[in-house]
This record gives C-alpha cells, structure tokens and sequence, in this order.
C-alpha cells in the first residue's frame, strides 16, 4: 500500500469512528511536518489525486470534505513553503474548502478542530507577510485602482465565514447550551472569533469589529463557559475596541477581568493587557499601585509610565509633555501602542485638577474663625501664574534644542502664553466635568469651594477623587454592556 492508500484509510477509519481529534492530528500543513509528509508530497507529484480520493467511503464522507481532501492533497503536492505568497493563495483555498465543508450540518462538526487549526495557520502566514513589504509589493501592485482589502483583511473575512457558521448553527437547545457547555458547532465560536480579531487589529480596521460583537452578544453563549484563553483574548480585544471608541470605563472593566483571569506565568499576555488597563486607569483618575508595578509583567512598562503617573499626581504639566512628547525616549512606543493620544489629551484635564489642587494648598489660609460661613477659594490668578511657570519651562526646553514649541506640546496651543480667561474656561470645564465641586466667581476671578464644613475640609469637598467621580458617572449607563 502507498503512502497516499495508507493515509486516505486512516481519514475513512477517523470519519467512521468520528474522531474528530485524530482528523485535527493527522490534517495538518504548518512546518515542521513528520517525514511521512514529505513522502506524501513526493508521491503525490506522480498519482491522480482525484481517483485516489475517490476510495474514501462515501458513507462516512460528505462531498464538501471530498472537496476539501482533493485540495489538501493538491496543497501538499504543490507546496514550496519558501515562497510564502504562494503559500498563502494555496492556504486561503483550502481553508475556504474546509470552512464549507465544515457547514455541512449533520457532519460538519468532526472538521471544526481541523478547521481552527487551519485557520491559525493561515492568520500566522498573513501576519508573517504583513511585516514582509518586500514580498507584498507585487501583491499590492496588481491593484487595479479601485480600494481593496489588505492581504490580512482579506484573511480576516475569511475566517469569519466560519466564526459565522459557528455563531448561527442551530441547536437542540435555543441558548446553544447542553449539560453546562456549548452545544454543537458553538464551542469554535471565540477560536474563530480572537484569530479575527488579531487580524482586524493588525490592520488598524478595528471599526469592521464593532458587528462581530455585536452578533457575539446577542447569539453566544454566555463566555464563562469557554476556556480561560478564550475568555481572556476575547476580553482583551474587547477592551481594546471599547478604549479606541473612548468608552475607557467599559474598556477598563473588560481589562481588569482579561488581567484577572490570565495565568499568573502568562507574562507577555498580562504585559499586553497592563499596557492598555494602566492607561484606561490613568485616564480615569486612577494610579496604578506600586505593588502592581513590581509584578514581573510591568517591569519593563514601570520606566515608561512612571513620568506619566508622577505628573499628574503633581499636576506638572510642562513634565506631563516632557514625559509623552517627541523629545521623550518612549514617544515612539506610546504612539505605537495607540496611547499616546488618549494619554495627552484626556489624561490631561486631570493634570490640570492636579495643579489647581496644589495651587490651593500652597496658597490658601485656613480662617482663625471656624464658624464663619465664608466658603474657602482658590484664587485663579494663582493658578494662572502655576500654568505660565509650566508654558515657560516648555518654551525654555525647546529653545535649548533650537526647535519650536510644537501646537500639541503648548499649554493652550504652541509658544501661546495663558491668560486669565484661558484657566476661567479651563477650571469652569472642571466643574462641569464634576472634578472640582464648586463654583467660578467670573467678577472676582475665584473658584468658590462648596460644602467644606459638611465634607470635612475645603480639599475633600472641593477637589472629590476623580476614579470615584468618573466611575460614578460611567457605572450607570454600562450596566449590562460588559460580559
């Protein structure tokens, strides 16, 4: 019996006893391959592979996996794994095979672990080739003027056929649960699912993700009953998603449930989380404790964070841009996370509560009357004069490098000076946001500090945490958004 007779008895053996374990072990195409493949490729350059498939007992196969081995055998026939964009077409065709031969409803599910296994192959080839500009030069020049996908987009679109199969299969049971797991086809829906997702990230289409969460939320079955690698990467990715559309309170809960529930040795995976879960932290006027940044997975994130965390817990704000400017050693890295706008502009307002804070500390008198009913103010001029020591500082940094303040990098904009109304409309902005509790005083120039005798203290009233505010404001309107 031939290499290829003795392989094709195997699958009709697997077929029959309906291992779909073993269809996964043997069906294989990523390298290093046992040698017996590579005798398997040599004899097939000299068979007709279509009679030889035709031996498989068509009692036990279906003609969309009669499909499908006729192109697995065709790949291995064919494939030279050193010209990995030929790989890719010959890969992207027998992984649309598998998928449609995984949609075969009475049959479909002993390919589902062949199929996953496939389409991980595929998405590491795209992702490979993505950072291969040199071999998808020529790819790209067959454009015919007209927009078309990326090579991984395109590899995205395809995997979500069989996210799709797996999300719509009907069930016996109308949630897609039996005996406290997922039913059917249902157990692939977040392999597919987070190999998508990965893609769309890669390619900064993340907008394309907003329906495949939305389809997951409303047909899947509840993700605690997936594996926790499921359940992280997806509520990574969700949370990801969630912090580009500047819902950083969602992002956060999908973060820290993503940190929680990862293994403690998964160090790169919790570090990628951490990246994203102190920044959405930040954002909302919450630091990141110091026994948190001794953990392993933040070592190398400590040096980087740390400028950023100590100036806004001063309110410095010529150190807040120093720290995520281009003059910064980690500017490049901040924006090649996708951070480093949220952090400037967002993290800003709180530096700015920062400051009015320590202006009020370092100039108000407490009266010698305690039971006067004056409220306690913060005198904006003050702090105007705080905001033009920091503009200045960032006027005299950029001169000694003989280069022009950038518009980003300025208090208000550039080499622009602060005045009296800019900090009015700054602190009237934090009021409004409920960072300052209080009220401006546009004839004497003063923030008027509310309730300090019922909250014990002009600082406690007048200057709340902002991680409780914030989350106060965003806790009502995410009720039941988050899985």
């Amino acid at each position: 019996m031939g290499r290829t007779d003795e392989f094709l008895s195997s699958i009709s053996g697997f077929l029959r006893a309906k291992d779909a374990a073993q269809l996964q072990q043997w069906l294989v195409v990523e390298p290093p391959l046992a040698d017996a493949y590579a005798e398997l490729s040599r004899e097939l350059k000299t068979i007709d592979i279509e009679k030889a498939v035709d031996k498989i007992d068509n009692d036990d196969a279906w003609p969309g996996f009669i499909a499908f081995m006729n192109l697995y055998l065709d790949f291995f026939r064919r494939v030279d794994y050193g010209n990995l964009m030929e790989t890719h077409t010959q890969l992207s065709a027998l992984v649309n095979s598998c998928i449609t031969a995984m949609s075969n409803a009475s049959y479909g599910i002993l390919v589902l672990p062949t199929t996953i296994q496939l389409c991980t192959a595929l998405a590491t080839l795209a992702m490979t080739l993505d950072k291969r500009p040199d071999l998808t030069r020529r790819w790209r020049a067959a454009d015919d003027g007209e927009a078309r996908k990326t090579l991984v987009e395109g590899t995205a679109e395809s995997i979500q056929r069989a996210f799709t199969i797996c999300l719509t299969e009907r069930t016996s049971n109308r949630d897609g649960v039996k005996d406290g797991k997922p039913e059917g086809k249902k157990v692939g829906i977040y392999s597919f699912a987070n190999l998508v997702l990965k893609l769309l990230f890669r390619c900064q289409k993340t907008p394309l993700a907003e329906q495949l969460f939305t389809n997951i939320m409303q047909n899947s079955p509840p993700l605690a009953l997936y594996p926790a690698s499921h359940r992280v990467t997806y509520l990574y990715y969700l949370g990801r998603f969630l912090f580009s559309n500047t819902h950083f309170y969602k992002a956060h809960l999908c973060l820290q449930s993503a940190y929680t529930q990862c293994h403690a040795q998964c160090i790169n995976q919790r570090r990628n989380i951490l990246i994203y879960l102190i920044t959405t932290s930040l954002i909302l006027g919450r630091h990141p404790s110091p026994a948190l940044l001794a953990r392993p997975e933040a070592s190398t994130l400590l040096p980087k964070f740390a400028p950023v965390i100590a100036a806004m817990r001063t309110g410095n704000l010529a150190a807040y841009r120093h720290a995520l400017g281009p003059t910064s050693p980690h500017h490049a890295w901040f924006l090649r996370r996708g951070i480093l706008l949220p952090l400037l502009y967002r993290g800003d307002t709180l530096v700015w509560r920062s400051l009015a804070r320590r202006s009020f500390l370092l100039t108000y008198d407490a009266p010698a009357d305690t039971t006067t009913r004056k409220a306690p103010t913060l005198d904006l001029h003050a702090l105007l004069l705080a905001a033009q020591l920091c503009q200045r500082t960032l006027e005299a940094e950029a001169a000694r490098q003989g280069r022009k303040l950038q518009p980003s990098m300025g208090l208000i904009s550039g080499s622009l000076m602060p005045d009296i109304s800019d900090v009015e409309a700054i602190v009237a902005s934090l009021v409004a946001q409920d960072l300052l509790h209080g009220f401006v005083s546009h004839s004497l120039k003063r923030f008027a500090i509310l309730g300090a005798k019922q909250k014990g203290g002009p600082l406690a009233a007048g200057f709340p945490a902002p991680w409780g505010v914030m989350k106060a404001r965003a806790a009502t309107a995410t009720a039941g958004d988050v899985p």
